[in-house]
């Protein structure tokens, strides 16, 4: 018997069957596209929804496990910023309250002078927390400078002390923001600075990114510490 065909364009050689939409035919070359309901397969509209369900629920689960890695490594660097700034505020603390009214002469001094200058980007002073295998005192350095602070020290006495400070100080916390001092004076008031003289501050003021201000007293100052304000510690972090 001769098959029924229907020609969709004419005279482009392009026929379908009509006998259950089997197969098509172009230039004369058969091609496959539905099976029969018969034989328990799926039409082609039903893989386009699969495929397209599939691929949506691909994207979700692997939005959720970016989002999730995201926020882990969010909260493992908020740790560790906060680890970072805890164990730099103790040794602030700890140098600053063991600072020791050290004198010696210096170039531009007539007479000898307390080693103690502060800037409010930086601080010079002599603490008595050095190595302990020499003992002794040892001057330190802090600097804020270009987003990074920085940090040098040596051992007293030194006969060029002036010349060992300007030299180039090292990196112990790159980009750490902004980091301010501050210097109470024996009336009780804050000041920015403080040169060589003949007496300590009674406190210093460190503010540190993303954390509050906090007052370390000099136990070696003028002031005592009955007269810092209420709710600064001595020593102590915020």
């Amino acid at each position: 018997m001769k098959k029924k065909t229907y020609n969709i364009i004419q005279d482009s050689g392009f026929k379908i069957q009509d006998a259950g939409l089997k197969k098509f035919s172009i230039l004369n070359f058969e091609y496959s596209i539905l099976k029969s309901r018969e034989a328990g397969g799926f039409t082609l509209l039903e893989l386009i929804i699969a495929i397209t369900i599939l691929t949506m629920i691909t994207l979700i689960i692997g939005s959720g496990f970016r989002l999730g890695i995201q926020a882990w490594e969010k909260g493992e660097k908020a740790t560790g910023e906060a680890q970072r700034l805890r164990v730099l505020s103790s040794l602030f603390s700890q140098q600053i309250a063991s600072i020791y009214p050290y004198r010696m002469k210096l170039e531009d001094e007539d007479e000898p002078v307390v080693v103690f200058k502060g800037e409010p980007d930086s601080m010079v002073f002599v603490t008595t927390l050095a190595n302990s295998s020499f003992g002794g005192f040892k001057w330190v350095k802090y600097i804020y400078r270009d987003g990074d602070l920085l940090y040098k020290e040596g051992l007293l006495p030194d006969k060029k002390l002036e010349e060992h400070i300007k030299k180039d100080e090292e990196i112990i916390d790159p980009g750490i923001g902004e980091v301010t001092f501050a210097y109470r004076d024996v009336e009780g008031d804050w000041e920015d600075e403080w040169d060589y003289g003949k007496e300590l501050p009674a406190a210093v003021r460190v503010e540190l990114p993303d954390r509050q201000p906090f007052v370390i007293a000099v136990p070696m100052g003028k002031e005592k510490k009955e007269e810092l304000e209420p709710n600064e510690p001595v020593g102590k972090v915020l």
